[in-house]
């Protein structure tokens, strides 16, 4: 456990040097950042289903993690396919322009950038939570979808997950969090309020306490990095990624995750 924290420890610091240099770009906004005509009724649509959010997260708080089955998984991504709908929806009866609104067609962004911006947090990401499991000690149980994968045998159960967890969370997400929620306070109040407020808002609605510090570090890059990019593809890609990489760690090193 020492070297881990070693090695987490070193690579974290050349993170922060990396992040020192990439901080300043990603506020100058090289590529633009997408401007929309957010609202009160924008306001009130991320608003409400970030309530919904925290609201099926709340049980989660302080209780022991409970199970899911199969049909609980394709539950979440009939839930996710909905509510995409429903923001897209809104947004169109609203008149918006979607490519416009989210910097759908911008080019400033590649797998290049997602990945090197990716490699910046994941180091401290990985640090903070390797410390919080070291700490609280091994009785933490992981979050009720990534039991479930660890739990499962066959191919149809992981690729259920992987089709929620690497697709269909991270549009939704993205789309609500990071599309809506910091169009409207980033309009409204400013960056500084915006990254922070939706930082804190997206770690609670996973309703697991122990994944709190990493998904805070999580939420900041994907909001810096739409910052730089000027796409909601950019954060849509670095979330997809980060989840792709956490099913293989699941699958690959499965006593670190139980």
């Amino acid at each position: 456990m020492s070297a881990q924290f070693f090695i987490l420890g070193i690579t974290t610091v050349f993170a922060a040097l990396a992040f020192r240099r990439a901080l300043p770009v990603a506020l100058s906004n090289p590529c633009g950042f997408p401007t929309a005509p957010w609202g009160w009724p924008e306001g009130i649509l991320s608003g409400g289903l970030v309530a919904l959010f925290l609201a099926m997260a709340a049980e989660s708080f302080g209780r022991p993690q409970g199970k899911i089955d199969l049909g609980g998984v394709l539950t979440g991504f009939a839930m996710y396919a909905g509510l995409i709908c429903l923001v897209m929806g809104i947004l169109v009866f609203r008149g918006f322009d979607l490519v416009g609104a989210f910097g759908l067609k911008t080019r400033g962004w590649g797998w290049k950038t997602v990945g090197g911006w990716l490699l910046m947090f994941l180091p401290p990401i990985f640090l903070v939570q390797a410390a919080i499991y070291f700490f609280a000690g091994p009785e933490q149980s992981p979050q009720p979808i990534v039991d479930f994968l660890l739990q499962s045998k066959g191919w149809q159960d992981r690729a259920a997950v992987f089709v929620v967890a690497v697709l269909a969370a991270p549009v939704t997400e993205e789309l609500i969090f990071r599309g809506c929620l910091y169009g409207v306070l980033r309009a409204h109040w400013g960056r500084p309020a915006a990254i922070a407020v939706t930082a804190v808002l997206f770690a609670l609605i996973h309703g697991h306490v122990p994944s709190l510090p990493g998904l805070l570090i999580l939420a900041t890059g994907l909001s810096l990095i739409y910052e730089r990019c000027g796409s909601l593809w950019a954060p849509v890609a670095m979330h997809a990624t980060f989840n792709a990489l956490n099913i293989v760690g699941a699958l690959t090193w499965t006593d670190f995750f139980k």
